[in-house]
């Protein structure tokens, strides 16, 4: 059943990007919810309506990833275990795969839609995969082309970082907040042609930074020829983008909608609520997942994030270089 459906999600994919869906998303959404509820007790327990259209779909919150092993993969069988970024005190939830295909297919599909002329070098303010290989973002990059890693347990290597940055046109990735340290040392300008992705959330522990004046400083600092901002999560297998100006775009395979936080009853377009994310590439893990984001949707599906709910805790990769910070100052 599993080889069946990853065939089906993939023709999907493919022919969703050319502008023909091999099938309704809707159809697809519900067969795949319905096979994974079938071996995970945690989406089955969640059923409580009849499954007439894909908003239908119950959509497991994100704070379930910690406790329960969420998916259709058993613990240790998996051949990827991606985790939330690790807080003091806190557990990490696990996004376990029986296979990163899909993820990988989708991720790069998407990207390039979304970053055309994405210069092939990488440079990435980021753990390397090879000593992190449970982090889900470390591991997208990756798939993007040669990479140099300058982020070791949220410690910059800035002489390296510097020098790899300025050599030639590369595609530049950063948590928020290793983008803030980077540039309060006082880089110099990226090489011409260069693009810089920022991704991570703007509020840590204990900090928060102001978004529109970090992109601001790094605009005046570094002078990319674009900005890209990237939005996705551990408990996710795609991935949205936008920019400064422009909402951020989910691929064809993954829908978004904002609900009631109380009731969580979906709202109408452009209403302020809590995200929710149906995910076909998810194939390994839920369909739906229930955030901790408030956003709205807007009548081209595109969301506009709008940070996280009132009293919800901070989550996200740079937690890890706020995390640093906070040692370097002890």
């Amino acid at each position: 059943m599993r080889a069946a459906l990853a065939s089906r999600i993939l023709r999907f994919v493919d022919s969703s990007l050319a502008g023909s869906p091999s099938e309704p998303f809707d159809v697809l959404a519900r067969d795949l919810f319905r096979w994974q509820a079938s071996l995970d007790p945690v989406a089955a327990s969640l059923l409580e309506r009849p499954l007439e259209r894909w908003t239908d779909l119950p959509a497991i919150p994100v704070a379930l990833f910690k406790d329960y092993p969420i998916g259709t993969v058993t613990p240790g069988a998996e051949a990827v275990a991606f985790r939330t970024s690790g807080t003091t005190g806190t557990g990490r939830g696990v996004h376990r795969l029986a296979s990163t295909a899909l993820y990988d297919h989708g991720a790069l599909l998407w990207a390039r839609r979304c970053v055309p002329g994405m210069p092939r070098t990488i440079v990435a303010l980021l753990d390397d995969p090879q000593a992190a290989p449970d982090s889900s973002l470390s591991h997208m990059v990756a798939l993007f082309g040669a990479a140099t890693w300058h982020l070791t347990e949220g410690v910059l290597d800035r002489a390296g970082l510097d020098a790899h940055a300025t050599r030639e046109p590369c595609f530049v990735t950063a948590t928020a907040f290793a983008l803030a340290e980077w540039i309060d040392g006082g880089p110099p300008p990226l090489a011409a042609d260069s693009i810089l992705m920022v991704t991570g959330g703007f509020k840590g522990r204990h900090h928060r930074l102001d978004g529109p004046a970090l992109l601001a400083a790094a605009r005046d600092a570094l002078a990319p020829a674009r900005i890209v901002l990237e939005y996705g999560m551990t408990e996710l297998s795609s991935q949205l983008w936008a920019t400064p100006r422009l909402p951020y775009a989910p691929p064809p395979w993954l829908r978004a909608v904002a609900v009631d936080p109380i009731t969580g009853d979906p709202l109408a377009p452009e209403s302020r609520g809590q995200l929710r994310f149906y995910d076909l590439c998810n194939l390994d893990g839920a369909v739906g997942i229930e955030t901790l984001d408030e956003g709205m949707v807007d009548a081209s599906g595109a969301v506009h994030l709008l940070g996280r709910l009132p009293h919800a805790p901070p989550r996200g990769c740079s937690l890890t270089v706020e995390e640093a910070w906070e040692r370097r100052r002890a």
